[in-house]
């Protein structure tokens, strides 16, 4: 079992997961023990209650790299997670330690959309999203035998932990398919690194807990959001207050110290872009 919580929401979604765990067993996805057909550009789908999983490939080598995708699906309301998934919620895991041919990985998350779960709030998606995969081979002459685990979930009302076991052979001569757009369509949500004066970032004085304002270089149009990760242990809180937001630490070690590390994502209407920077988020004075 996986968890990624913060203090304020863990007994809720212990509970919720232990209610499920009966449905989980229903959540195993097909293992693609069937020959695999090296000019697909999807896998079948693994189907698991309120979703289903599979992978998608752009085409053949390209540029001495493979772009593919990871593809979940889900029914009605139901909500899968960002790698940081708000006040409650399961990051997905990717596991392609199985695969052959195989030198380098690498998994990129779209900026997340923020939904409101009955007062908390969670970081993903409904409906659908595809992780953006590149991936290199050993020898660029032979096929990639691609084998993945995955473990994510879908939350509606309470939570269901799935997992789907993928496999995809992909040869570097194959042509250009139909997923080539979709896969470059989520690929342009991925963040891009921003620029250092992306932000202008101010302490709070006053605050009871640590707090910034952030005010982006950018103006902030309606649909732009802000997301702030920290190390273990911390969780911050943004809030959207007219041309700025507001960024709090809301949680965070006994023992912690300053300063600290903090990635910093921006949605806006033309993009995303992500900044890693430092606070000094030691405790306000008396």
């Amino acid at each position: 079992m996986f968890l990624n919580k913060t203090p304020k929401y863990a007994t809720r979604f212990a509970l919720a997961l232990s209610a499920c765990m009966f449905i989980a067993g229903a959540a195993h996805a097909q293992s693609a023990e069937k020959k695999i057909d090296p000019l697909q550009e999807a896998t079948d789908w693994a189907p698991a209650p309120k979703s289903s999983a599979r992978l998608v490939a752009a085409g053949g080598l390209d540029g001495g790299a493979y772009r593919l995708g990871v593809e979940i699906a889900l029914t009605g309301q139901a909500l899968t997670y960002w790698r940081n998934p708000g006040d409650a919620g399961v990051p997905p895991r990717f596991d392609f330690g199985a695969s052959r041919n195989l030198s380098y990985i690498e998994v990129d998350y779209p900026a997340p959309e923020r939904h409101d779960e009955g007062g908390a709030e969670a970081f993903g998606w409904r409906k659908n999203v595809i992780f953006p995969v590149t991936l290199r081979p050993v020898d660029p002459a032979r096929p990639v035998i691609l084998d993945l685990k995955l473990e994510y979930a879908a939350c509606e009302q309470i939570c269901v932990p799935s997992d789907a076991h993928l496999q995809f052979e992909l040869q570097p001569k194959t042509p250009q398919g139909a997923q080539a757009a979709r896969i470059a369509l989520w690929a342009a949500r991925v963040p891009k690194p921003a620029p250092a004066n992306a932000f202008r970032i101010a302490r709070t004085k006053g605050a009871a807990i640590p707090t910034w304002r952030v005010t982006p270089a950018e103006p902030a149009g309606p649909e732009s959001d802000l997301f702030a990760e920290g190390p273990d242990g911390w969780f911050f809180e943004t809030r959207r207050v007219g041309d700025h937001f507001t960024l709090a630490a809301v949680d965070r070690p006994a023992s912690a110290s300053a300063p600290i590390s903090v990635r910093l994502t921006y949605r806006t209407k033309s993009g995303a872009t992500e900044l890693q920077t430092r606070l000094d988020a030691a405790a306000p004075a008396p």
